[in-house]
């Protein structure tokens, strides 16, 4: 089982874990807890149609349309390293993605370098995607064809829709 997170692809470009070295600006960037837990999204074995779907609900609640950079990490990976992941509700007005939702929970500094390690891994390890901004419009626009979302759920992104 896998778990997704959106991010800042560029950030990592200079990443050499085996140094140890993951830059500081990534992690602030696409790190940034709240509440001492970071969100991700489940995507099972990281299939097309379950990364679509991690980008899906991403993308319905942002304030804009726009590319997505999607990393994703092994579950179990993470609780070997002592995570706590613990199953919420997703923020996001797509209603069958909202319990595919789990907080990496009561981080502190050594255990978000744990999942900052794990990111650079996934990168390293080709466990990355670029979704271009046409093609998340896509997935939002069939999504709304299949009545997953309603385009007065979308909020910011859905004006952009039309264009």
């Amino acid at each position: 089982m896998f778990l997704a997170r959106k991010i800042t692809r560029a950030k990592w470009e200079h990443t050499t874990i085996n140094a140890g070295r993951i830059p500081a600006d990534a992690v602030p960037a696409d790190l940034r807890t709240r509440n001492n837990a970071l969100s991700f999204w489940r995507c099972g074995s990281a299939s097309d149609e379950e990364l679509d779907d991690a980008v899906l609900a991403l993308a319905a609640s942002s304030t804009r349309l726009d590319k997505i950079d999607l990393v994703w990490v092994s579950e179990a990976d993470l609780q070997a390293d002592g995570q706590e992941l613990v199953d919420t509700k997703g923020q996001t007005p797509v209603q069958d993605l909202i319990e595919k939702h789990v907080d990496a929970q009561q981080l502190d500094y050594e255990r978000l370098g744990k999942i900052a390690a794990k990111v650079a891994l996934a990168i390293n390890g080709c466990r990355f995607r670029r979704v271009s901004k046409q093609r998340v419009k896509s997935l939002l626009a069939k999504a709304m064809e299949r009545q997953r979302v309603e385009i007065t759920e979308l909020g910011g992104v859905a004006s952009e829709l039309n264009n």
